[in-house]
């Protein structure tokens, strides 16, 4: 029988540690969540506290793991790394970004295992198998003009594009993390209700921006980076009438501090890859078959081309150059 998840709220109470003592003996139950009513730096059976919202309670039903690459931030990346050693982001099947702090004294063991290795939850897509937000690629990163680190990231579950349902809520995300260079703990991670959505910018205490995906649309490759805007290939399932139809391939992009929409175009039949840029060329790959004309692109067997119309003049992105180290 599949264990049955339980969550305990009031969890020091005399009853939430009764309930917790008799579920570490009972095989039926899993223990998953423990909430109390303000913050407490503690775990309990390996479970860490958390605040009682409903975010603790949202457990997803997904067996996790990481598939994508890491994204590793060194001082041979940019000045703003007044560290030594690497902050990494690490996006999972869960739909959480997870930041993890290597700038400080870790020990390697004889086994080769790190510890005092420190970690900390920056988002959470409130990801479940019924919503489908799964997160398969590592996020893009870079510092906007704000002075911010910025990660941009989209959800979708590449091991079924054609999946169909109702239910299938994916979304593309612009986020910050206000405190980089440095490593601080975020507790309870932040999600969409503390970002906004156009046409409404985020502000100051915003966390980023959100964008939600249509017609069980899913993201295919890593975002792309281009100045002022952020480029997101994304599949759209053909009809649900039409099962062994292909379906599209569209290339997304929006606005990166604002999430505005600046460019929605059916590139073919197929799945895109990661958008490549060289100079004022973007170049893009598609597993499938190109449109005959596209606008603002041109198409030769599987590869599209096209010139970019970013904005890098002042309000601009600041690009700077990443060094990943594994």
């Amino acid at each position: 029988m599949k264990k049955i998840n339980l969550a305990i709220s009031g969890c020091l109470g005399r009853m939430g540690q009764q309930l917790t003592k008799s579920s570490k003996s009972n095989n039926d139950f899993k223990l998953v969540a423990l909430t109390e009513n303000k913050l407490i730096n503690k775990k309990i059976a390996g479970v860490k506290l958390n605040l009682n919202t409903d975010l603790a309670f949202n457990k997803t039903d997904i067996i996790n793991s990481l598939p994508a690459d890491l994204s590793v931030i060194t001082a041979d990346g940019t000045r703003k790394a007044n560290y030594d050693g690497a902050l990494i982001y690490a996006s999972d099947l869960e739909g959480k970004i997870t930041k993890i702090n290597l700038t400080e004294n870790f020990i390697l063991n004889s086994d080769n295992i790190l510890k005092n290795v420190f970690s900390t939850t920056l988002f959470n897509a409130q990801s479940n198998s019924e919503n489908g937000r799964y997160i398969y690629t590592r996020p893009e990163v870079t510092i906007n003009n704000d002075n911010n680190l910025w990660l941009y990231f989209g959800t979708g579950n590449t091991q079924k594009l054609h999946e169909q349902s109702n239910k299938i809520k994916n979304r593309l995300y612009g986020i910050k993390d206000v405190n980089f260079p440095n490593f601080v703990a975020v507790n309870p991670a932040g999600d969409v209700s503390k970002c906004k959505t156009a046409p409404n910018c985020p502000g100051g205490s915003d966390l980023g921006w959100y964008v939600n995906l249509e017609k069980a649309q899913k993201l295919t490759a890593e975002p792309t980076v281009d100045a002022d805007r952020v480029y997101f290939p994304v599949y759209e399932p053909s009809d649900s009438n039409n099962k062994c139809g292909i379906g599209d391939a569209i290339l997304k992009a929006y606005d990166t501090k604002c999430g505005n929409s600046v460019l929605n175009v059916n590139m073919g039949k197929g799945v895109l890859s990661k958008v490549v840029k060289q100079g004022d060329n973007l170049y893009i790959g598609l597993a499938g078959e190109a449109n005959k004309n596209i606008s603002g692109f041109t198409s030769k067997d599987n590869l599209i081309t096209g010139k970019s119309k970013a904005k890098a003049a002042t309000g601009g992105v600041m690009l700077e150059s990443w060094k990943e180290n594994y």
